[in-house]
C-alpha cells in the first residue's frame, strides 16, 4: 500500500487505527482549546490587534447595508445610511458611488467570513466571528495532522510513531499564543489564508508522491489553489512565485516540472490581474495603482526594525521557537544518516517560502501578529521530522518540551488579554456616551466628526461614517438633511481602540450640549 493511500480509503482497517486515534486526539485538543477560550469570545474583551476584528465586522455590516453597485463585493467600510457616503477612511479609495473600499487586502478573506456567518445563520459580532475563526483553526490543525502523518510515513515511520509525532507537532497549531489569538478572537485575512496555504501544501505533497500519469489533475488543482490564495492574501504571490522557482529548478529531475512552473506562474499572474481589474472597475485604474503602491511602501522594511520583528516572533511562539531550533539542530546533525525523499525537501522549502513575505512587508509583520501564523507549517514539519529521527529518549525530551511550550504559550495568551483588561470598561463608557447622544438626536442624520483617526470600532459604535482628524467640529448646517452635529474628542487606549473623553453636540433648536467623562462617568456641562 502506498503512503498516500494509507489514509485515503474509506475502510478503517486495524492498521489505520493510529491515524484515526491521532486525528481524534487532535480533535480533543482543539475542543479543549475552544472551551478554554469561549469566555473570551464576547464584546468588550480586549486583545492585541483587536481593531482588525472590528474592521471586519464593519465591512460585514456595510456589505449587508448597501448594494453591489456601491461596494462591488470589495471590502467596503461605508455603511448604508444616506449620510455615510463621501466620508474618507484611512487607507481607502472611493468607488464611483462615493463608497470607500479598503486596499491593503482584497475581498475574499472578508467574503469568507460574510458567507460563513450567513450559512451558519449568525449575525456579525465578535462572538460569531471568533467561532467562525475557531472553525477555520480547527480545519487547519486537522489538515496539518494529515499532512504530517503522510510525510512521516514517507520517511518509514510506523503508523503509531507517525501519528504520535504528528499530534505533538500539531501542538504549535493549537496552543501557540498566535494560534490561540489569531484563530480565535482576532480574525483577519491571514486567518482564512491558513486553510488555503495548507491545502496547497497538502496538494503539493500528493502531487510529488503520485505516479506521473496522475499528476496532471493534481497540478491543475495546485494552480487553482495558488491563484485563489493570491487573490486572498499578498503572501499568495510570494508562495506562488516560490513554487514557480522550485519547479523550474527541478525541471530536469521532474519531467513535467517546467510545464507546472509555467502553469503556476500564469495562475499567480492571473490573480494579480483579477485583483487589479476588480478594484479598477469600481474605483479607477490610477487611484488603484496609487493606493497599492502607498500600502506597499507603508508596510515596507523602511518603517520597521528587525529587532521588534524578532521580539514579535518570541511573543507569538515562545518556547516553541526553542523546540523548533532544537529540531533543526537535530536534523542538521543527523543529515548524513537521513535519506530524505525529494518530496520532503521540496515540501519543506515550499512551506518556508511564505516567510519571505514577513521580510518584504516587515512593518506589517511587526505590528500585526497574525502575519506570523504562516510560520506554523514549516515549524511543525521540522518538529515532526526531528521526532522521527530521534531515538526514544530524545523523543521523550522533545515531547516534554512541546507540552511545556504549549503551557507557556497558553499563559502568554492569558497575560496578553490581562494587559487589555481595561478595554471592557472603556467600551461600556463609550456605549454609554452613544446612549446619551441618542437621547437628544437621531444618529442617522447627525454629522459626526472627531479629532482622532477613525477605524472599525468607532463606526460600529455609532453605526455611522465619521469624519476623522478634524481639529474643530464640522458645521452640520452645510450637510443637506443633517439634524445635528457631534464632535468627539479622546485618546487611544491602544492602536485604533479609542477612549472618548469629551463630546460636543449641536442641535437644530440651538442648544449646545457638552458631555465630559470624569472618573469613568459622563457629566453634562
Amino acid at each position: 500500500m502506498s503512503v498516500v493511500s494509507d489514509v485515503t480509503h474509506p475502510g478503517v482497517g486495524v492498521g489505520r487505527w493510529p491515524f484515526w486515534l491521532g486525528g481524534l486526539a487532535v480533535g480533543l485538543l482543539l475542543l479543549m482549546a475552544l472551551l478554554w477560550r469561549l469566555p473570551d469570545f464576547r464584546d468588550g474583551t480586549g486583545a492585541q490587534n483587536l481593531e482588525a476584528s472590528y474592521h471586519v465586522l464593519l465591512s460585514l455590516n456595510a456589505l449587508d447595508e448597501s448594494g453591489v453597485a456601491r461596494h462591488w463585493w470589495l471590502p467596503t467600510v461605508t455603511l448604508g445610511g444616506s449620510h455615510d457616503r463621501q466620508v474618507s477612511w484611512g487607507a481607502t479609495i472611493p468607488t464611483h458611488s462615493g463608497d470607500y473600499v479598503y486596499t491593503s487586502f482584497s475581498s475574499y478573506g472578508f467574503l469568507a467570513a460574510y458567507l460563513g456567518l450567513k450559512a451558519a445563520g449568525l449575525s456579525p459580532s465578535l462572538h460569531s466571528l471568533a467561532l467562525f475563526n475557531a472553525a477555520l483553526g480547527a480545519l487547519t490543525a486537522l489538515l496539518l495532522f494529515r499532512l504530517l502523518y503522510l510525510v512521516l510515513r514517507s520517511h518509514g515511520a510506523t503508523r503509531a510513531l507517525a501519528a504520535t509525532g504528528s499530534v505533538l507537532s500539531c501542538l504549535i497549531a493549537i496552543f501557540s499564543r498566535e494560534a490561540l489569538l489569531s484563530q480565535g478572537l482576532l480574525y483577519w485575512v491571514q486567518s482564512f489564508y491558513q486553510v488555503l496555504l495548507l491545502a496547497s501544501l497538502l496538494t503539493l505533497f500528493h502531487y510529488l508522491q503520485a505516479p506521473a500519469r496522475q499528476r496532471s489533475r493534481l497540478g491543475w488543482l495546485l494552480a487553482g489553489l495558488v491563484c485563489f490564495g493570491a487573490l486572498t492574501e499578498w503572501t499568495g504571490y510570494v508562495f506562488g512565485g516560490g513554487l514557480v522557482a522550485l519547479f523550474w529548478l527541478q525541471r530536469r529531475q521532474l519531467p513535467e516540472g517546467q510545464r507546472l512552473a509555467w502553469r503556476l506562474a500564469f495562475a499567480t499572474a492571473l490573480a494579480g490581474l483579477l485583483v487589479l481589474l476588480h478594484y479598477s472597475l469600481a474605483a479607477g485604474l490610477l487611484p488603484t495603482l496609487k493606493a497599492f503602491a502607498r500600502r506597499f511602501l507603508a508596510r515596507s522594511p523602511n518603517n520597521a526594525h528587525l529587532t521588534d520583528f524578532l521580539a514579535g516572533y518570541g511573543l507569538s511562539f515562545g518556547l516553541f521557537l526553542a523546540a523548533v531550533a532544537i529540531a533543526l539542530g537535530v536534523l542538521v546533525w543527523k543529515r548524513r544518516s537521513l535519506s530524505w525523499p525529494r518530496s520532503t525537501v521540496l515540501l519543506l522549502a515550499a512551506a518556508s517560502v511564505p516567510l519571505l513575505e514577513n521580510l518584504l512587508l516587515l512593518q506589517h509583520a511587526t505590528q500585526f501578529s497574525f502575519d506570523r501564523l504562516k510560520f506554523i507549517f514549516p515549524a511543525a514539519l521540522l518538529l515532526g521530522l526531528a521526532f522521527v529521527a530521534l531515538k526514544t529518549p530524545g523523543r521523550a525530551l522533545l515531547a516534554v518540551l512541546l507540552v511545556a511550550a504549549a503551557l507557556q504559550n497558553g499563559q502568554t495568551y492569558r497575560q496578553d488579554l490581562a494587559g487589555y483588561a481595561g478595554w471592557s470598561a472603556i467600551d461600556r463608557q463609550n456605549q454609554a456616551l452613544v446612549g446619551l447622544v441618542q437621547g437628544q438626536v437621531a444618529l442617522d442624520c447627525t454629522l459626526i466628526s472627531t479629532d482622532m483617526s477613525v477605524r472599525g470600532y468607532a463606526n460600529l459604535l455609532f453605526h455611522r461614517s465619521i469624519h476623522e482628524l478634524q481639529r474643530q467640529p464640522l458645521d452640520y448646517h452645510g450637510e443637506p438633511g443633517a439634524c445635528g452635529g457631534l464632535y468627539l474628542e479622546g485618546r487611544d487606549f491602544r492602536v485604533d481602540l479609542p477612549e472618548y473623553t469629551r463630546a460636543r453636540l449641536s442641535l437644530a433648536d440651538g442648544r449646545q450640549l457638552t458631555y465630559a467623562k470624569v472618573e469613568g462617568d459622563w457629566r453634562l456641562q
